[in-house]
């Protein structure tokens, strides 16, 4: 019997999931449709409501909170908090409709126009009709706003043509990049959707409700922006309380920690693990799993931020967050402005002047060779460096690194001295530094992890001794779980597995959800991952129960499986938890759940060619060969330099006895890459089985690499 080898699904990527965040700010409004009603009592027009749920927010809103606490309101309103999400206004948005604007934008021509009082998105096409859109809500208010579109099935889409406020002009916040119609991150695509992406971190009481059967959202909210329920425990019981005169009952303070946990919910690049359940005073881990440089393109080597990161885990990975300092000890938590300013630096110098939190004394014009005053004598503008985003919005490094153009001129990793001195060359900057920083530089824990991550990214094999050795005394979790889930990437090198698995019972969540997540990819990893399924934090139990699912094996532990049912079907609106869905329905048998999960999947990313290699494999493992063909040609359409294509479609020729067809795609395979040395040997296998031995031994000898 032909034996074709198959190479089994043993692991679908589960990537980190980022939330499209965008700055806000300038006064809490409420649109021009402020006395919204839930959704059975809508008004016409009113399709994206400031409240799904008035009479709850009239019980512990703003405006109740107001008779008592007018200046921690008034302060709020000011906020990027209050204005991260609005009903469209005419009041506030028809200036930047007027006159009517038009930006170009891969191929297309997108046109804001307002209509009566209305506002809308024309999608302007030469060889296309044209298309429109309503413009219903806003998020943010400066530096920039982006405005959201309705779709069907009640989807809010980001638009990516965006407002910028300052410069009263309009810009696309992936300009250059050509996103297509069809494309994950194109802003009518599943990437750019505010109801899985944006709306949790942009009202208050938010509930995604997806309804997967229906291919639709039925969200809802209590408030548009962030308001006090969101970060005040016990108000409903307190003001209950309150209007009988009692004002201590039901006040419930969160410490620092739970305060900073609450922070990072929104403030972090993460994975959502719970459907929308994370309650005031719960732990981070359990509810989310947050992405940190362990993973490539979201972090430069050193730790810096590359990709749209949200502060956290910089933060988490910085001296200061090892020694407790939290957001609060920087941010007032009602303007969520500095509590000092910092331009004088008189906010760091609470610090690093007294000692407080047993920080460093510093002495800025010392410590910084610039003038008092100067621009580089100011902290913030060395340690907190500013990168720009979504073309307009610039964002600070909460990660506190020192300035090392050396590793600019190595390793491509920017530098502050080069920012600000941008007539200067690298050398010039790289000399200053060390004659200034020096030895300091040359001995900083900053400037090896920079260059055994660059190494690591790369996979180079002296990066793994590297990280090894940088583990062995690393104090800060944050860096320990980047080193361990790069470490991972090294298996099965026993140095690598023996880490891994004395990681498992590490005091972080962070390092353990990685060091569980390595183990998945060995052969000897179940017993560990079952272990895992038991794990304090959900997190690891979620890490464990996806390695356990990507190797076919079963989740023993009902709790965690519970766990892991309801994280896919919560997700279920992203391809990566359907990919698995269907995984599982293959393996039990339900080929119509298969087809459908897969479907759905290509739907969500219909330009990726991967998606249609890992759909096809599904399929044609729950026996629907020809739908698995189908999967395979589109992708092939997508990528027609990609040996698989014709490889997998060979493959399935193969195993319905076209052997002829066979040879043609596998030789097509061959030709397009001639070291596929699995494609030489089912080729050689074919030739076999259609008596030409010549071939079959030529393709053989390829097969061995002679």
């Amino acid at each position: 019997m032909l034996q074709f080898n198959r190479q089994p699904l043993t692991s679908l990527l589960i990537t980190s999931l980022a939330l499209i965040l965008t700055s806000c700010g300038d006064s809490a409004d409420q649109g021009d449709t402020a006395k919204s009603s839930s959704p059975a009592q809508k008004q016409p027009g009113q399709v994206f409501p400031y409240s799904h749920n008035p009479q709850r927010l009239a019980k512990f809103g703003p405006d109740t909170c107001v008779k008592c606490h007018e200046k921690e309101v008034t302060e709020w309103k000011s906020s990027h908090h209050a204005k991260a999400n609005r009903p469209v206004s005419v009041k506030k948005d028809a200036a930047a409709f007027t006159p009517t604007r038009r930006i170009q934008e891969s191929g297309v021509t997108y046109e804001m126009v307002q209509v009566d009082e209305a506002f809308k998105l024309r999608v302007l096409s030469d060889d296309a009709p044209t298309l429109e859109y309503d413009l219903v809500g806003v998020i943010g208010e400066t530096p920039l706003r982006q405005y959201l579109a309705l779709l069907p099935g009640n989807r809010f889409q980001t638009i990516s043509a965006t407002y910028d406020v300052i410069n009263d002009r309009w810009v696309d916040v992936f300009a250059g990049e050509d996103r297509l119609p069809g494309e994950w991150g194109h802003w009518a695509g599943q990437g750019m959707n505010w109801n899985a992406n944006c709306a949790y971190c942009h009202t208050t009481e938010y509930d995604k409700a997806f309804d997967f059967e229906g291919n639709l959202y039925q969200s809802t909210w209590i408030q548009q922006g962030i308001a006090c329920a969101e970060c005040h425990i016990g108000l409903e019981e307190h003001l209950i309380a309150s209007q009988a005169g009692d004002y201590t009952s039901g006040l419930s303070r969160l410490d620092p920690l739970q305060t900073k946990e609450n922070c990072l919910t929104c403030h972090s690049r993460r994975d959502q693990l719970t459907a929308d359940e994370f309650a005031l005073g719960d732990r981070f881990d359990d509810h989310f799993s947050v992405s940190l440089p362990d993973q490539p393109g979201l972090y430069y080597a050193d730790g810096q931020i590359l990709d749209e990161d949200y502060v956290h885990a910089s933060f988490e990975m910085s001296r200061m967050a090892h020694a407790g300092v939290t957001c609060m000890d920087c941010h007032n938590p009602h303007t969520l402005e500095h509590i000092l300013p910092a331009e004088n630096n008189m906010l760091c110098m609470r610090c690093h002047e007294t000692g407080m939190l047993e920080a460093p004394i510093i002495e800025p014009v010392k410590h910084s060779f610039h003038a008092e005053g100067s621009t580089g004598n100011q902290c913030i503008e060395c340690h907190m460096s500013e990168t720009v985003y979504m073309q307009v919005d610039w964002r600070a490094d909460h990660g506190f690194h020192s300035p090392d153009p050396l590793m600019t001129k190595e390793l491509g990793i920017p530098n502050a001295c080069s920012k600000c001195h941008t007539d200067e060359t690298v050398d010039w900057a790289v000399e200053h530094a060390e004659a200034w920083y020096g030895e300091k530089l040359e001995s900083s824990r900053q400037r090896q992890r920079a260059r055994a991550i660059s190494k690591a990214y790369n996979y180079d094999p002296a990066a793994l001794p590297a990280l090894l050795e940088l583990a062995k005394d690393e104090d800060i979790a944050a860096w320990q779980a980047t080193y361990t889930g790069l470490i991972a990437n090294y298996l099965p090198h026993p140095d690598a597995e023996a880490h891994l698995r004395s990681e498992l019972d590490n005091e972080s969540p962070l390092v353990r959800v990685r060091a569980t997540s390595g183990l998945a990819m060995i052969e000897s990893g179940s017993e560990a991952l079952i272990d895992q399924l038991k794990d304090k934090s959900r997190s690891v139990r979620i890490a464990a129960s996806r390695g356990l699912a990507t190797r076919n094996e079963e989740i023993t532990d009902p709790v965690a499986a519970k766990e892991w049912a309801e994280y896919l079907e919560f997700n279920s609106d992203r391809p990566q938890s359907l990919l698995i869905k269907a995984n599982t329905a293959a393996r039990e048998s339900r080929p119509e759940d298969t087809l459908n999960y897969v479907q759905r999947a290509t739907e969500l990313d219909a330009l990726n060619p991967e998606m249609y290699h890992q759909g096809a494999i599904l399929l044609s493992s729950a026996g629907l060969n020809k739908e698995a063909r189908k999967q395979l040609f589109k992708g092939w359409e997508y990528a027609p330099h990609d040996p698989r294509f014709p490889y997998s479609l060979g493959l399935l020729a193969a195993e319905s006895n076209d052997l002829e067809s066979a040879i043609g795609y596998l030789e097509e395979t061959v030709a397009m890459q001639p070291d596929f040395y699995r494609a030489w040997y089912n080729l050689s296998l074919a030739y076999t089985r259609l008596n030409r031995p010549e071939d079959a031994a030529r393709a053989m000898q390829q097969a061995r690499g002679e």
